[in-house]
């Protein structure tokens, strides 16, 4: 009697979630994460953050959902291993159908799809679509951040599906700029308008995967001929824990304060003296800032993470210094 064949093991979709800082990749995430029960396939997710301390993984934190966390910085720089070993946890935990890898807004993703369509890798998994958010708001808007803008095209490249957040923000004949300029540097990509559309992870992952390298080619070439350091060279994190409770005023003063050519992205959770016994979701991107508050239970450690190229410590130590009354435990990373 023939010896029968093994088995074909099973290969988990991954759709890689890019964009740069403050773009909106948690929030879509957050709309797949509600979209998901109806698709009745279980999602996992890796995630990985710039700073030391994961804001974006404690909004995403729900009971059963796998969250595994890529340490080490940026994840175009992590170690291959990071990657590898995160995705293959999820996989054979048996937890999930398919996998979300949400990278960090500084992360060039051509290093990433290498790791995910290394040959050792693509026996657990297949890069499914790579989807792309981009802030049309911010990208419509003239400015000197010229290194964040080819970083960014260079996401927008390497995009199956560019996602143009906070459309609602601008009028539509400047959304429509935003949205031609895109296809010219992406044509292959579908653009989807947010928050009035949705690229749905049923249709994403009905589509023929594109884990091939003609694939996952970058559709244009931005690069100057030069070699250029990663924009994240010149990033710094700073993160700070609150030990007590600030005023909201003050704090509110302490974000309108931040100079966006020094803090990029600031977010976290903070708990006001005026308002006892609740937390305080806090966002800021390129000088625009909201203060939501968070139910999720239980409730999260109390953090600012700031993000920016060259960022003082000892600056940003006095100012939360001022803000709590005395010093709690403050790191820096590059």
């Amino acid at each position: 009697m023939p010896e029968s064949l093994p088995e074909p093991r099973l290969r988990l979709p991954v759709i890689l979630l890019t964009g740069f800082l403050g773009a909106g990749k948690t929030t879509l995430l957050l709309r797949w994460l509600s979209e998901s029960p109806a698709t009745g396939l279980r999602v996992g997710i890796v995630m990985n953050e710039f700073g030391q301390e994961s804001v974006d993984s404690q909004l995403l934190r729900r009971p059963g959902l796998p969250i595994r966390q890529v340490d080490g910085g940026c994840v175009c720089c992590a170690p291959e291993s990071e990657i590898d070993s995160a995705c293959r946890e999820l996989v054979r935990s048996g937890l999930c159908d398919y996998l979300v890898l949400e990278t960090s807004g500084l992360a060039d993703p051509d290093n990433v799809i290498d790791v995910l369509t290394d040959p050792d890798l693509l026996a657990d998994v297949r890069l499914q679509a790579v989807v792309t958010v981009v802030d049309a708001e911010w990208y419509a808007r003239p400015g000197d951040a010229a290194a964040e803008r080819i970083l960014a095209r260079r996401q927008i490249q390497f995009a199956h599906v560019v996602c143009l957040s906070r459309c609602d923000r601008i009028d539509s004949a400047a959304v429509d700029v935003v949205a031609k300029e895109i296809a010219a540097i992406n044509p292959r990509a579908r653009i989807v308008r947010l928050p009035f559309g949705l690229p749905e992870v049923g249709a994403i992952l009905s589509a023929p995967a594109a884990e091939s390298e003609l694939e996952v080619e970058a559709a244009g070439d931005v690069h100057d001929g030069t070699d250029r350091p990663h924009l994240h060279s010149d990033y710094r994190s700073v993160t700070w824990r609150f030990p007590t409770p600030v005023s909201r005023s003050a704090f509110e003063g302490f974000l309108s304060g931040l100079d966006p050519k020094d803090v990029v992205r600031a977010k976290g959770f903070v708990r006001f003296r005026e308002q006892p016994g609740k937390v305080f979701l806090f966002q800021t991107v390129w000088g625009r800032h909201i203060i939501d508050e968070f139910p999720a239970k239980p409730d999260p450690e109390t953090i600012a993470v700031l993000i920016g190229p060259g960022l003082d410590a000892a600056k940003y130590q006095a100012r939360f210094r001022a803000l709590s009354g005395k010093m709690p435990s403050l790191t820096s990373a590059s």
